[in-house]
């Protein structure tokens, strides 16, 4: 112990031995800075005995890490007040950091030479490093390691006030992952999981340098790019990011490409506060979608009327499940031959109490979107056996009404408990109920498409292919689905190239007839299109021609006149 230090020991022996039982660490160095003292904590925090350190300058305990500004408010503090407290970073002899929450006090004595300082410290690296996880969590997604939502918006507010301050562009980029579900359902959400950190990577590739990424949530992200000199750098950097996802994805041993849309907006021209321009951005982006997907939009004024529009139809479809808007229209089917109905379609439509008759076209899409697909089918088919078990017993027997089920409805885990249930409450037999698929719909998921099939068909139900011609099934296949009928786009008879879709209508009757499968050809609505596919074979039609879609009173008006009179109206 040096002189310095043992004229201050002798005065203060008991307070140091008081200070040898501090939980804090001690440090003490003199006026040139060199430590005369520590205390057994301060050789637990640090590793370092005071043999170690002996006559060294504390610096030596610095990481690195603290910031050349800290120091120097430190020691200006010092010199005016006599002491400071804060936080600093420094490193344990093993190396590795440590926080440390620190007082440092100046001892003031007659001879400048005889002033020594005083350093308090306690480990806050617990602390710290708690603080640190909760902020990690707080501002960054943990599967990506991503800025999230909450971090993107603060970080934004700040780029758009540098803009503001600068008079300079910001672009912001809203992007949403083009048919992410159907990852989850093929490959489970653990491959789903992997495909948006992969994601991740290949768009901070991209913008690493230029700009900040954010997870925003689910399969969306968002890109803010500051300092933007000119709008079309942006158009430059979508078409990067579209270059790089040209790379498939591996997913279990797969191979899978996918797609994005993307929306922009700009500071200022499309807002100047960061709401706004996240939601023309994201704006931007759904009209994407709609307009096909795998390509980018910029914001125009008129979008989030459109979008408005949208919220409030949703709004009004849902509020007609509740109360009642929507109706069942049939299609007439008639027999060539005799010019007489032997069936429905059955087709919904919603009247709105204020736009009156919408056509599916319209509301299909949002009863998708919102999940609602099923209940509207079961509704559909529910009504439908209910008004063709009345018209039967109005003297029309043999009818048979055809309903379309969707992928949503036929993927219900009771689809078939539900289809015997309409049946049952109606009174109407099996074999009067046609339930018409896509086809499409019947080449996904093949095994329980088939086997769920199969057993409607062992209950007495007729089977019908939809849209025939349009999806991409294998012929093949067609041998292992219990198919009654085939019904024939339209597109094939109402097409222009005559010479060919005549080829093709001819070629599916040919082929329906080798599998003991009936046809139906859709969408005739003149005599020569009649004789054409009655040329070809066919014999069982719907379209225009016989019967527009129908409410139910008309339509019965309608079979009861074709049936009786066998003439058409």
């Amino acid at each position: 112990m040096n002189a310095s230090f043992s004229r201050f020991a002798k005065s203060k022996e008991n307070v140091l031995k008081l200070l040898n039982y501090m939980n804090d660490g001690l440090m003490i160095t003199n006026q040139a800075k060199e430590i005369i003292a520590v205390n057994p904590s301060f050789t637990k925090m640090t590793g370092y005995s005071f043999a170690e350190v002996e006559g060294k300058n504390p610096k030596f305990l610095q990481s690195g890490q603290t910031s050349r500004t800290t120091f120097e408010e430190m020691w200006m503090s010092i010199r005016e007040s006599g002491t400071w407290t804060g936080e600093i970073i420094n490193r344990r002899k093993d190396n590795s950091k440590f926080y440390c929450y620190i007082t440092v006090t100046e001892i003031r004595q007659k001879e400048p030479e005889e002033r020594y300082y005083i350093a308090i410290m306690r480990d806050i690296t617990e602390r710290k490093l708690n603080e640190e996880k909760m902020h990690q969590f707080a501002y960054y997604d943990t599967l990506t390691g991503l800025p999230n939502r909450n971090y993107f918006f603060q970080e934004l507010k700040l780029e758009i006030a540098k803009a503001k301050e600068k008079e300079e562009i910001l672009a912001l980029l809203f992007f949403d992952l083009d048919r992410f579900k159907k990852v989850n359902d093929s490959y489970g959400h653990q491959a789903g999981d992997g495909l948006l950190s992969d994601m991740a990577e290949r768009i901070s590739e991209v913008i690493d340098g230029i700009g900040f990424v954010s997870r925003f949530g689910g399969d969306e992200f968002t890109v803010c790019l500051p300092n933007i000199k000119e709008k079309s750098m942006v158009k430059g950097i979508v078409e990067q990011i579209f270059k790089i996802f040209q790379a498939p994805f591996m997913i279990k041993g797969n191979s899978i490409f996918m797609t994005m849309s993307i929306g922009v907006s700009f500071f200022p021209d499309h807002g100047t506060d960061a709401d706004t321009l996240l939601k023309n951005a994201d704006s931007a982006m759904y009209r994407t979608k709609d307009e096909g997907r795998n390509h980018f939009r910029i914001y125009e004024m008129h979008m989030n009327d459109q979008t408005a529009e949208q919220l409030t139809l949703e709004g009004d479809y849902l509020l007609a499940l509740q109360t009642g808007q929507f109706e069942v229209y049939y299609q007439i089917q008639i027999d060539v031959d005799g010019r007489t109905p032997f069936g429905m379609e059955a087709l919904v439509r919603w009247n709105h109490p204020d736009k009156g008759i919408l056509s599916p076209s319209i509301f299909i899409p949002i009863a998708e979107d919102t999940g609602t697909m099923a209940e509207l089918d079961e509704w559909v088919l529910k009504r439908a056996c209910h008004q063709t078990r009345r018209w039967q017993e109005e003297g029309l027997a043999n009818l048979v009404i055809s309903v379309n089920v969707s992928k949503s409805f036929f993927k219900q885990p009771d689809f078939i408990v539900r289809v015997e249930t309409a049946l049952t409450l109606s009174g109407l037999a099996p074999e009067s109920l046609c339930l018409e698929v896509t086809e499409n719909t019947a080449i996904l998921q093949f095994e329980d498409v088939r086997n769920k099939l199969w057993k409607l068909k062992e209950k007495g139900m007729r089977i019908s292919l939809d849209d025939f011609g349009t999806g991409y099934s294998s012929l093949s296949q067609l041998r292992y689905f219990p198919i009654d009928t085939l019904k024939i786009d339209q597109t094939f008879v109402r097409g222009s190239k005559v010479k060919e879709n005549e080829a093709i209508v001819k070629l599916i009757i040919a082929m329906a007839e080798s599998l003991n499968m009936n046809v139906i050809c859709e969408g005739v609505e003149t005599e020569e299109q009649l004789n054409l596919v009655k040329k070809e074979g066919c014999r069982q039609v719907q379209g225009f021609l016989f019967s527009l879609p129908l409410p139910t009173d008309k339509c019965g008006e309608l079979l009861k006149k074709l049936t009786n009179s066998r003439n058409i109206v």
